[in-house]
């Protein structure tokens, strides 16, 4: 039986909870959703130029981004674009 997960934020939690949701051996599906229209939090812009190594996470992020069972969501407000019912209704 798949898990359809939402995972709300995708900041660095956000992406390290897919990819554990992805290893664990559970048929997931999993939507991310951000209320920004881009994903990776501070990773991708509030990061200093002199700290690359710590920007090179993003690349684990966008596989995590690119499995066929992820899907993301930007510019989408929890309690305003969707309700938490709604999400209720849809997720497990």
């Amino acid at each position: 039986m798949t898990i359809k997960v939402a995972i709300i934020g995708s900041g660095p939690s956000g992406f390290y909870t897919a990819d554990s949701l992805l290893k664990s051996g559970r048929d997931v599906e999993i939507d991310i959703i951000e209320r920004l229209p881009t994903p990776f939090g501070l990773i991708r812009g509030g990061v200093a130029p002199d700290h690359q190594t710590t920007k090179k996470v993003a690349r684990a992020y966008e596989k995590t981004a690119l499995n066929e069972a992820v899907a993301y969501f930007g510019n989408v407000e929890v309690g305003k674009d969707v309700t938490m019912d709604e999400m209720r209704a849809t997720y497990d």
